[in-house]
């Protein structure tokens, strides 16, 4: 079992710093982005590598002074430290959110609207969503988001999609603040939590996601509140933390579909600590998590039969979603082009018949990539960069449209602005910041991930892992990478931490050898 355990570290290691090697050195040389109110096609620039050298040294600099800070200073002064700094970003966010949500005047359309309109229809007893050409009929897993809207609503009203925009400032606030505490179970040191509590100051995609009506923010949440459960428990042994972890990942998984990778990423996890520890409670908490999950589906599912009267439709199968993804449409690779909706509803809405015609359009495809493979790599090279190497991971590019005839921002004020006269400049900003987070988890993968490590710890970097491939598989859409990047904010400071640690230790050794050859030599002298 300790071979086993300690591959899987190896795996995570190995494949994690190879993906974050090459994403490191794309978004040292390029950029992608999507300017708002244009199609959504990602335009791929060069990048200023002095830019980004200057930030991967102030990075290093920035760390290197917060360890001299934690090896001087007094243990509760240190404690202050953390806490003042973590109050600070968490206090930024909650303001700069609120500003965002007013100020971006941002009146949700298409999957947003269909998801808070069909939650209030069907309070209103309106359920023609649920026909097998309707929204829901077509994309039935959205069910389990509008459950919980539909249910939020019943408190403070049908369409109040305003209370929806100020929960996910609260829960973008508590994403944060979960990083914060993973890191605390993760390590004791100071300079990697302050650290994280600088680094998450520029966050900027998080802020401009709040008034995104729809499972994203929430889905980052409990993803994130799961993982500080599970290293509490790890840690307590107490079994109230793993029935909070079960329950978060139930909740991540009804408000996104994508959850799924986390969920994986967590079960394969759980299973090698389980049989190195021999821990039988963490690995049957998470079966007992499968079966809720795909319990509370199907009595999601069953309860709107009855309330509706129609039948559970299976929708657009999963296979035209990968069959899409392997498309080129106008110069995108694998990006949304309506295929699915358009397949399905030519096929008169059988599902497998759908699926059939869509595993068929699969299979040519793949055989394309076989015939010509240098055309093959340009493919995945660009549909993974278009997602992975757009630093705003279309937060402006979404959250600055409004339903037609709507009034957006106030014109000329900041928020009109940032997506428009000074986009550019937002995107600099992010575009700095991106290559530190991303260069720091290269770091996390290369000295973070050893062998005997806590794996349970590295869960949200097998997820990215698994992100990594899946987005090379189905739909490209930079926002679908928009949790894994708040997701390695921790795992990044701890990462640039680790760097600088084993420079300090190799620093050291040189000079400890030094000093013996110098006292050797001294005694030959003699």
């Amino acid at each position: 079992m300790t071979r086993l355990y300690n591959m899987g570290n190896l795996i995570v290691r190995v494949v994690g710093s190879a993906i974050f090697l090459v994403l490191v050195w794309y978004a040292f040389r390029y950029t992608q982005y999507m300017m708002p109110g244009d199609p959504e096609i990602p335009v791929n620039v060069y990048d200023s590598q002095k830019q980004n050298l200057l930030c991967l040294a102030m990075a290093v600099a920035a760390m290197a002074a917060l360890m001299v800070f934690e090896k001087k200073t007094d243990v509760k002064i240190q404690i202050l430290i953390r806490r003042i700094s973590a109050a600070a970003m968490l206090g930024w966010i909650v303001t700069a959110s609120l500003w965002w949500i007013h100020s971006s005047a941002h009146v949700p359309v298409g999957d947003q609207a269909f998801v808070y309109g069909g939650a209030s229809y069907f309070m209103e007893g309106g359920y023609e969503f649920l026909g097998v050409s309707g929204y829901c009929g077509m994309y039935p897993h959205q069910l389990g988001l509008m459950a919980l809207m539909e249910g939020f609503f019943r408190i403070v009203g049908a369409y109040n999609y305003y209370a929806y925009e100020l929960l996910c400032m609260l829960l973008a606030a508590g994403s944060a603040y979960c990083g914060y505490r993973i890191l605390q179970e993760m390590t004791g040191s100071t300079a990697v939590v302050v650290g994280y509590n600088i680094l998450m100051l520029g966050c900027l995609p998080l802020i401009f996601y709040t008034p995104w009506v729809y499972g994203d923010i929430p889905g980052i949440f409990f993803a994130l509140l799961a993982e500080w459960m599970l290293l509490r428990y790890e840690r307590e042994k107490k079994t109230y933390y793993l029935v909070i972890m079960g329950i978060s990942l139930v909740l991540a998984m009804m408000v996104r579909k994508h959850s799924l990778v986390l969920f994986i990423a967590m079960g394969i996890a759980i299973l090698l600590h389980s049989l190195f520890h021999k821990d039988k409670k963490s690995i049957l908490a998470f079966l007992l998590t499968v079966v809720l999950t795909w319990g509370v589906f199907g009595g999601i599912y069953k309860m709107y039969e009855i309330r509706s009267g129609y039948e559970h439709s299976k929708g657009i199968p999963s296979i035209t979603w990968i069959a899409m993804g392997m498309q080129e449409t106008n110069g995108a690779y694998g990006w949304y082009n309506n295929y699915p909706k358009d397949l399905y509803y030519n096929l008169e809405c059988d599902s497998e018949k759908t699926a059939a015609a869509a595993r068929e359009e699969l299979q040519e495809r793949l055989n394309e990539f076989r015939k010509d493979p240098a055309y093959a790599w340009t493919f995945f090279r660009e549909k993974i960069l278009s997602q992975w190497n757009e630093p705003l991971y279309q937060a402006l590019f979404f959250t600055t449209e409004s339903a037609e005839g709507v009034p957006g921002p106030e014109e000329g004020s900041l928020a009109d602005r940032v997506s428009g006269e000074d986009y550019m400049k937002v995107l600099r900003v992010c575009d700095r910041w991106q290559i530190v987070i991303y260069a720091g988890m290269l770091c996390y993968f290369l000295f973070g991930v050893k062998k005997g490590s806590n794996i349970l710890q590295h869960i949200p970097a097998i997820a990215m892992i698994g992100g990594f491939f899946f987005s090379a598989l189905v739909e490209a859409k930079a926002r679908y990478i928009f949790p894994y990047y708040i997701m390695m904010f921790p795992y990044a400071a701890f990462g640039w931490r680790m760097a600088l640690r084993n420079v300090e230790l190799l620093v050291n050794r040189r000079k400890k050898n030094s000093k013996v050859v110098d006292i050797e030599d001294k005694r030959k002298v003699a």
